[in-house]
């Protein structure tokens, strides 16, 4: 009699433990994000942080650039600063963490560069989010060949771009992400309603 009570009590503590973790569930804020920065921009190995006008290279560098767009061959490289930000708390109940940390599991993304898209990829995680709004940078380094999607817009229009990723503010130029990432907390996956869309500065 007293072992079928105690079952009975352990079934109603492991129900109102199941709600509890389910309401923790369904209350969770999505983890946010945005590209915080881009840097570490070259073209054909040629650093362009502090140019704004192809006069800018010097000769060496004009040289090297004229052999890569002669071969069609101009490599973009950068590096985008990703940050998440995990807006949840952490909230203790019978001494176990309901929320809070999150990780970040893997992130797919694709990016655009004035709405073009470009390179993809994935971040493989583990990436520990910490709770109460803490950002963590997840630098995404990437190089591509502006050839292959930018060809039409000219030597001169592929430079003055590579230039506006280099020094933002000096002229417009849109870097996005279209992306899915996976989270996991201590109450289960946190899911998106699809990809989302990462744009710089604000998060999403």
């Amino acid at each position: 009699m007293h072992r079928q009570v105690l079952i009975i009590i352990c079934i109603c503590l492991f129900l109102v433990q199941g709600c509890s973790i389910l309401q923790n569930l369904s209350s969770m804020k999505d983890v946010q994000f945005r590209i915080g920065s881009v840097s570490r921009v070259s073209i054909g190995g040629v650093a362009v942080i502090g140019k704004s006008k192809v006069t800018d290279f010097s000769v060496g560098e004009t040289i090297a650039l004229a052999n890569s767009v002669a071969g069609k061959s101009l490599p973009l490289s950068l590096t985008v600063n990703l940050e998440a930000r995990n807006p949840n708390e952490s909230v203790q109940r019978n001494g176990i963490a309901m929320g809070g940390l999150a990780t970040l599991t893997s992130l797919e993304w694709i990016l655009l560069i004035d709405d073009v898209p470009t390179i993809s990829g994935i971040v493989q995680g583990p990436i520990a989010l910490p709770a109460a709004g803490e950002t963590v940078s997840i630098p995404i380094s990437t190089e591509f060949n502006l050839f292959s999607f930018f060809e039409q817009r000219g030597y001169a229009g592929m430079a003055k771009l590579a230039f506006a990723l280099a020094n933002p503010g000096t002229a417009q130029v849109k870097v996005t992400l279209d992306a899915k990432p996976v989270i996991e907390t201590v109450v289960g996956n946190m899911t998106y309603p699809g990809r989302i869309i990462i744009v710089e500065k604000e998060f999403n």
